[in-house]
């Protein structure tokens, strides 16, 4: 029996003024010029959310609040500079771009994610995961050249005076 695949909703790429948030559902390759839907953020306060899309680029231009990755498969996300997160959840095989700046990127259920950091953004971003598979992410060294690592997913913990301590696993040194 083959997987029926529920159809997505109409697709959406729209700003609403009541929590300064845009709105981008259901864009696949076919609904976006080019395979990309372009979002042009005019304010820092606003934050993009990005919802049930697949097969789609979405390019974020300008500084914006926060971008929202939700329900996502085969997509990437680029976007300039983010004030406070780039949360990705319940995506499969995304890849997130940071070309400015992007203080924390959090995972939460998602399988297969590789997220690239710009020179700017390596020494500030940080990660938070949970429930997650396939994580990696990339950076250009100071040669110019590409590096890809994985973000962890396997822990060792342990009791140590009465409190649990927790370490990344020896797979990963």
């Amino acid at each position: 029996s083959l997987e029926q695949k529920k159809p997505l909703g109409p697709p959406k790429c729209e700003y609403q003024d009541r929590g300064s948030k845009w709105n981008v559902e259901n864009q696949t390759k076919d609904t976006c010029e080019g395979g990309v839907c372009k979002v042009e953020v005019t304010d820092v306060k606003q934050q993009v959310y990005i919802y049930k899309c697949e097969n789609v680029t979405i390019q974020i231009v300008g500084k914006c609040k926060s971008v929202i990755v939700d329900s996502c498969t085969k997509c990437g996300v680029v976007f300039d500079n983010v004030i406070s997160a780039c949360e990705v959840v319940n995506c499969k095989r995304v890849q997130v771009q940071a070309t400015g700046a992007c203080p924390s990127f959090s995972i939460d259920k998602t399988d297969g994610i590789v997220v690239h950091l710009s020179n700017e953004a390596i020494s500030e971003s940080s990660f938070v995961t949970s429930k997650s598979s396939e994580m990696n992410v990339s950076w250009p060294d100071d040669a110019g050249e590409i590096k890809e690592a994985p973000i962890p997913e396997q822990f060792m913990h342990k009791m140590v005076n009465g409190s649990v301590t927790s370490q990344v696993s020896d797979l990963y040194h």
